[in-house]
């Protein structure tokens, strides 16, 4: 796809370089005081509404393993971001506009394998990180929840990637508040008022990671430029997926 329209300058290349990188800077340092809030409000809600098991069940070996999956996909799609921020600041508005689709595409094939695979693999997974037998089929419940909707945790990270790699790294900041506030609340209902257990916890994780996604594909569907999002023009670009893999690996 070839796009004639222009692509949105942000500003970080321009004016005083020290004060668009503070600008740029603190919305990433708040958006992660944000996410160690979401963990440990998490943690602390649940700990206090279901006892030291249910804590340890989320926590732990759970948290390990949840990580060592996600972690590696996340690398891969750092990959992703690097390119469309190369071909932003080189103003290519096909390149930009088929990068982004190219990032999306890796998303939805890498978020379908992670969650098919961290479903079947959970249990193994707690073996090799020590479970306690105690806790294991709490944690093994969370994580086979965690893991089947964990296309969504991937498709909103990299949703957010996009965003951050064009300059734009407030509204990633304001999609993680929504997500965090969204957690809290949804804990509140599931594992309090529902009684849903350490079901409900791995439910409200899913579910606010959802609502941030949703926010971030509107925003980037109501875009007038390159950057617009269009779900027909997802798929695979075949050079920008090979240089993906080169970069986001080693990551």
């Amino acid at each position: 796809m070839t796009t004639s329209r222009a692509i949105a300058d942000h500003g970080i290349t321009e004016g005083v370089i020290w004060k668009q990188i503070l600008k740029f800077f603190f919305p990433i340092l708040l958006g992660t005081l944000f996410q160690t809030l979401y963990n440990t409000a998490d943690a602390i809600i649940v700990g206090k509404l279901l006892g030291k098991e249910a804590l340890a069940a989320v926590g732990g070996g759970t948290a390990t393993a949840i990580n060592l999956v996600i972690g590696f996909f996340t690398g891969v799609a750092s990959g992703a971001t690097v390119i469309i921020s190369h071909y932003y600041g080189a103003r290519n508005e096909d390149l930009v506009h088929k990068s982004i689709h190219n990032a999306w595409a890796i998303a939805i094939w890498g978020g379908l394998i992670i969650s098919v695979v961290g479903y079947f693999t959970s249990d193994p997974l707690l073996i090799v990180t020590k479970t306690p037998e105690d806790i294991f089929p709490l944690a093994s419940q969370y994580m086979h929840i965690y893991f089947a909707g964990s296309i969504i945790v991937v498709m909103y990270n990299i949703g957010a990637g996009i965003f951050r790699a064009f300059g734009d790294s407030k509204r990633p900041l304001y999609f993680l508040i929504v997500g965090c506030l969204s957690n809290i609340a949804l804990d509140f209902l599931f594992v309090g008022a529902f009684r849903m257990g350490v079901a409900g916890a791995a439910y409200a994780t899913v579910l606010a990671q959802l609502i941030s996604l949703v926010m971030v594909m509107v925003s980037l569907k109501r875009r007038d430029d390159a950057c617009k999002l269009v779900f027909r023009d997802i798929k695979f670009n075949r050079i920008m997926l090979k240089k993906t893999l080169v970069i986001g690996l080693p990551a």
